[in-house]
């Protein structure tokens, strides 16, 4: 399915939701309202008054369980839901400014994040990082053969970790040991790579 055709369906789907909601939450008011009139024409004549709050309190009551679990249920839920991704989002943001440098890559190998240290130790600043291929880092001390197995494994199993020289911006280089995981999403399919280059 084209991208642009998934967009629109995911803008779509919002909406598609508000309006099942009111047309569920207007048939619920109308038949409890219905409910309501016909066990007011069950009891005996009262003042306009009493049947003017008993049919009041009655709908309240009837209606509540309905307003309860279709809408503030789920709206408590996904408030609480919400702070606990913000939660994790700052814990993350703290871990990933770690000592270790850090290199996030798309599944197309494509940089799209790096924190401080990777900047710091090899030279280049994250404008000049986003996009670029980790290839930028080759020192040449590697074979193709090497990046070959490790591409093979990463992409069987997921995750690679062994020794590697990468070479700065200035053109120094750097031995380290490289740890590379897979990101993957609820399809299995991989979204993501993240690099861990421990110092040695």
């Amino acid at each position: 399915m084209p991208e642009d055709s998934l967009t629109t369906d995911r803008k779509k789907e919002p909406h598609q939701s508000v309006v099942r909601l009111l047309i569920v939450l207007t048939g619920s008011v109308f038949f409890t309202e219905v409910l309501v009139m016909f066990l007011l024409a069950a009891l005996p004549p009262m003042p306009k008054l009493a049947s003017v709050l008993l049919d009041a309190a009655l709908l309240s009551a009837l209606l509540f369980p309905i307003f309860y679990f279709l809408v503030f249920r789920p709206l408590l839920q996904n408030i609480t839901e919400r702070r606990q991704a913000e939660d994790e989002l700052r814990v993350a943001a703290v871990a990933f400014e770690i000592k270790d440098p850090i290199l996030i890559t798309d599944a197309n190998a494509k940089i799209i994040r790096a924190n401080k240290m990777f900047s710091h130790v090899t030279g280049y600043s994250l404008e000049e990082l986003i996009g670029q291929n980790p290839r930028i880092l080759n020192s040449g001390r590697q074979s193709k053969a090497f990046y070959e197995k490790m591409w093979q494994q990463l992409l069987r199993t997921g995750f690679w970790s062994g020794e590697i020289r990468n070479k700065s911006k200035e053109g120094h280089v750097n031995p380290c040991r490289l740890t590379i995981t897979a990101v993957k999403n609820e399809q299995k399919e991989t979204t993501h790579y993240i690099a861990i280059y421990n110092r040695m």
